[in-house]
């Protein structure tokens, strides 16, 4: 009896210090704000107390104003969204029983800020309160674009028209903590964008199209809380490296919490999810990874697990059990602060500070001096390269290009190691044969390999003679930077189509790439591109642009700082500008959709394998059914087209998924312009 006492008190000392570690952040800057010299707003700078519309957007619009403070309920007028544009370093702090207000739900005035080309921000204590969900493809209550280094911190949104914070454009090294979203008012069905429940929350990117977010849009979500009345984008994430840790998800209407968009790389860890349904949504599976751990699901359905391993974080956070985590963010999430103390520094008096260090690429090299050190503290930290890199300089907290550097821990802080492969004796070239294995970087065509006696090696890759055939190969690059491509060709014909479309990761770089024709069907000649490759796997693709006949491919030559033919052995499907089968089954699209993008009607080819059947299903950007599914059966087995009408249909991006009966599945993205 004695034992079980001791025992409840130690689990509750346990519970009490997991407690108050937690509080303890409240103040403090952390995640990825932390990171590219992190977050001090408008510092000390004497405040401005606003209370009414007109002084608060004086003082928002104006670089002079280092600090606003809101006093009571400022009510927005029609058309009253404020821009706040091309500011660094300030800071907005509700004051105890402040609220910022808009009641308009139309599509050009709906919205509260519009924080754009800023840096260096700090938004803390504000409830932010709009007139309901109303999908008018309106504005959000809060759209963070373009602006790096942001801090949104014990602040409420409360029915966004569109959302209540969306997070856009490039966007990176954002934190929202100890923040709470809520929708109190009913939606409001009948808006020109179809939903007639549109209280989705947080949507962080804003469309698969959007690739300047890639590498961007790292952003930290800790001690945050979707309660009732959030429907989905709990957030929804396109590109971003996010974390999400210690959130609590308890809406009893949510269909969608997390999800995981194009490319998305998600890290969601030890929080709460409650009675709702896809706690983590794969949603069409085109994300980079998810990892998911140590988190409680209590009553929910739906998907729950990762997929993949996401990105490990640079900079140190506390994670608190996922047991304590509803306790803490439904005491303290939103605009819960009754003291601006802490509001215009993140990191109050403290006495020692944290140095992070990371290094780009993670192979490149290491770099020393990360830890904990006493204010004032000067530390040396010091790049050493890897084998076959050189250090190319410091960005974050130090600059320059010396190895080693000196640090003074007046703040918590991040430096990178930046490296970048070697490039022994000035660009090297390879060449990817006809006959290359998909080890050894011949991805796939779609077509035979033909004898021809002018080729180097007596093959050329000759493809299908239809519209959207290609051939695709990998290769890695040690850096990103400008790569020559060489392509060694015949195309003889008069009949033949003299160009291709050259696509890149996914990305067409030249819709009419030039294959001019040869004199003769062994007469071969060269064609060249430059182009930029990311660091990494790289995809290049050639595609006919028409049904005709085109160039018949000997080799490719890649030209560079150190390329080398990457493995394909995983890739074994057609990999268009738009699209990617998932799954290849006894059925398949063979040529993709075409015309895309298109302005009316594309046809779908799909093969079926005898006595088999396929459902064409169309959905909109927002996963809704568009128009009914078409089933089509194929008793003998063959090439089926289907025609799909999209005339009467908004300009956008929509989903086109073939299910097939014997277990194959489909997905293409299709632009209608």
């Amino acid at each position: 009896m004695q034992s079980s006492r001791l025992l409840s008190l130690a689990l509750s000392a346990v519970i009490c210090l997991a407690g108050l570690s937690a509080h303890s952040q409240q103040c403090n800057l952390v995640g990825w704000a932390s990171q590219n010299g992190g977050v001090t707003g408008g510092g000390t700078a004497a405040a401005t107390v606003v209370t009414n519309y007109n002084d608060f957007k004086t003082a928002v619009t104006s670089s002079a104003v280092k600090v606003v403070h809101i006093s009571g309920t400022i009510t927005f007028p029609a058309g009253g969204r404020i821009s706040f544009q091309d500011q660094s370093g300030k800071t907005i702090y509700g004051l105890p029983g402040s609220r910022l207000v808009s009641s308009d739900q139309t599509k050009d005035g709906s919205g509260i800020l519009s924080v754009k080309r800023c840096s260096n921000i700090i938004f803390r204590n504000i409830t932010f309160e709009g007139p309901g969900a109303y999908d008018t493809d309106g504005w959000d209550n809060v759209t963070v674009d373009a602006s790096t280094n942001i801090w949104v911190d014990h602040c409420e949104f409360q029915d966004g028209v569109d959302g209540n914070l969306d997070i856009k454009n490039a966007s990176d090294y954002i934190s929202v903590t100890w923040c709470k979203f809520i929708y109190n008012k009913a939606p409001r069905p009948g808006g020109s964008g179809g939903s007639d429940d549109h209280r989705f929350s947080n949507l962080f990117g804003s469309s698969d199209g959007a690739t300047g977010d890639r590498g961007k849009l790292r952003i930290t979500m800790q001690y945050c809380w979707w309660a009732q009345g959030c429907k989905a984008r709990m957030p929804r994430v396109r590109f971003g490296k996010v974390h999400v840790v210690n959130n609590l998800f308890n809406s009893t209407v949510a269909s969608q919490c997390v999800m995981a968009g194009f490319e998305a790389d998600l890290l969601v860890e030890s929080n709460v999810f409650e009675n709702v349904t896809s706690p983590i949504d794969l949603m069409d599976n085109t994300f980079t990874a998810i990892t998911s751990r140590n988190n409680i699901f209590t009553n929910t359905s739906g998907n729950t697990a990762g997929s993949g391993t996401a990105f490990t974080p640079p900079y140190s956070l506390t994670v608190t059990p996922a047991a304590q985590v509803k306790g803490l963010v439904s005491a303290s999430a939103g605009a819960t602060l009754t003291s601006p103390t802490c509001g215009t520094n993140p990191n109050p008096n403290p006495t020692t500070y944290t140095l992070s260090t990371a290094t780009v690429p993670t192979a490149g090299g290491t770099v020393t001096g990360a830890g904990t050190y006493d204010s004032g503290a000067v530390v040396t930290v010091t790049a050493t390269p890897a084998s076959g890199y050189t250090f190319t300089g410091w960005s974050g907290a130090a600059s320059g290009t010396a190895t080693s550097v000196s640090i003074t821990m007046n703040g918590n802080k991040s430096v990178t190691a930046n490296f970048q492969a070697q490039d022994p004796g000035g660009s090297n070239t390879i060449r990817i044969e006809d006959n290359a294995t998909t080890a050894q970087g011949l991805c796939v065509y779609e077509g035979a390999i033909s004898s021809n006696g002018g080729a180097s090696n007596g093959k050329v890759i000759n493809l299908t003679n239809s519209a959207g055939k290609g051939v695709n190969w990998m290769v890695n690059a040690p850096v990103a930077g400008t790569y020559a491509l060489n392509w060694r060709y015949v195309n003889s014909s008069s009949s033949n189509t003299y160009t291709m479309a050259l696509i890149i990761n996914g990305t067409t770089v030249n819709n009419a790439q030039p294959f001019p024709r040869t004199s003769g069907s062994t007469v071969f000649a060269n064609t060249t591109a430059t182009v930029s490759l990311k660091a990494g796997a790289n995809t290049i693709r050639l595609q006919s642009v028409a049904s005709s006949a085109t160039a018949d491919i000997d080799w490719i030559e890649i030209t560079g700082n150190a390329p080398s033919a990457a493995n394909c052995a995983g890739l074994t499907a057609n990999t268009t500008a738009l699209s990617m089968p998932d799954h290849i089954g006894e059925g398949q699209i063979s040529t993709g959709i075409y015309p895309n993008p298109t302005s009316g009607s594309a046809t779908i080819n799909i093969t079926l394998s005898k006595n088999e059947q396929a459902v064409v299903k169309i959905y909109d950007a927002q996963g809704r059914t568009v128009d009914n599914p078409v089933t089509i059966r194929s008793v003998a087995g063959g090439a089926q087209k289907v025609v799909l009408n999209l005339s009467n249909r908004k300009p956008g991006l929509y989903y086109v998924t073939v299910i097939g009966n014997k277990g194959f599945k489909s997905n293409y993205k299709l632009v209608v312009e």
